[in-house]
């Protein structure tokens, strides 16, 4: 548990599902590479450093290498706080992984019942099983929260908990805000980050009830169905480049392209972070001083659907006999290539009701 985040669209994070290492001792927690987007994760450097010393990989739990629990001090830290506060729940792990028993996930959640008082954000690459956990749980959850001593039940979605999932390219897209838009939920955004490719919010479509016709785009959608007024949208999309040491580029016109999709449809728009990389038509904005064509930066350059190893600066594409700056871009470092996109900081959050 931190009380403090460094994660800008949260104020503290929460990880009550931890990890021992069973040759060493060591504690920390444990992941499994989902998709691309995980490649360059923070978490299992972070662990590999600082926890069990092992990679996110599924052969350690398998093999017994890694023992899975539910920190029991942990798991309470959130009724000991008073203050309220927006919490990131599982940023080391996914709650909705293979290796998250439902029981955990029942007292997690009646956790979150019992302190109305703070927002709780939870971000997933597994949508269909949190779509699935959803809806059968609200009953055990209930009965959990209630066996902790909860007067008074919020109902169901809770109305402090922002569901969320992760998605790196349209392939992600495509398969989990489809499920996430099926959730109910408080709450519904998307984490764009890192960004390693366009996506296009309007052109995802879910059918609304199981016998209906009706569709709906992910970004505009707001219906009445049969069970009950229920909006099925978005209501908050975050960006961001890849940081770390073998962080991949981030085009800007992906970063627009998704601030003018959220503009366009009154949804709440984060830009968290440029990455470790900025094009070289910021470098006057983020006052970096250099000169493209003899630049001390590595520079990459954008090649059809693909970013290449520029070599010299000079390869990069020349329009009208000018490098084409937004083509090219040269690795700064998170620090230095910030997080404007065209010199506008965006810090949109969700509005709440309650």
């Amino acid at each position: 548990m931190a009380d403090r985040s460094k994660i800008e669209w949260t104020d503290a994070s929460w990880n009550p599902i931890r990890a021992r290492n069973t040759a060493t001792g060591k504690i920390g927690w444990h992941c499994e590479r989902a998709t691309t987007g995980c490649a360059g994760c923070y978490a299992e450097a972070f662990n590999r450093r600082l926890g069990t010393g092992l990679p996110f990989k599924p052969g350690h739990l398998d093999r017994g290498e890694v023992k899975l629990f539910l920190d029991e001090r942990m798991l309470l830290q959130p009724l000991r706080w008073t203050r309220p506060r927006t919490i990131f729940v599982g940023s080391m792990t996914d709650l909705f992984g293979r290796f998250v028993p439902d029981l955990w996930l029942d007292r997690i959640f009646a956790v979150m019942a019992l302190t109305p008082q703070h927002d709780y954000q939870i971000v997933t690459k597994r949508s269909d099983r949190m779509r699935r956990y959803v809806d059968d749980a609200v009953g055990r959850v209930c009965a959990t929260a209630h066996a902790m001593a909860v007067s008074d039940w919020p109902g169901w979605p809770l109305p402090n908990v922002w569901l969320g999932v992760s998605a790196e390219r349209q392939e992600e897209a495509d398969v989990r805000i489809p499920d996430l838009l099926q959730t109910p939920a408080a709450v519904r955004f998307v984490s764009a980050e890192p960004l390693l490719g366009p996506i296009d919010l309007t052109s995802i479509r879910v059918q609304l009830a199981a016998e209906s016709w009706m569709t709906r785009s992910a970004l505009y959608a707001r219906d009445a169905l049969d069970r009950g007024q229920l909006e099925h949208r978005l209501d908050w999309v975050i960006a961001g480049g890849e940081s770390g040491r073998n962080a991949r580029p981030m085009h800007p016109d992906w970063a627009r392209s998704l601030r003018d999709q959220c503009q366009a449809a009154g949804v709440a728009f984060f830009h968290k972070q440029n990455g470790e990389w900025l094009p070289w038509s910021a470098f006057n904005a983020a006052e970096i001083e250099d000169d493209p064509e003899q630049t001390r930066f590595a520079t990459m350059e954008w090649e059809g659907d693909r970013w290449v190893d520029a070599g010299r600066p000079i390869w990069c594409d020349v329009t009208d006999g000018h490098i084409d700056d937004e083509q090219c871009v040269g690795r700064v470092g998170k620090s230095a290539a910030g997080r404007l996109l065209d010199g506008i900081e965006h810090n949109a959050m969700p509005e709440r009701d309650r």
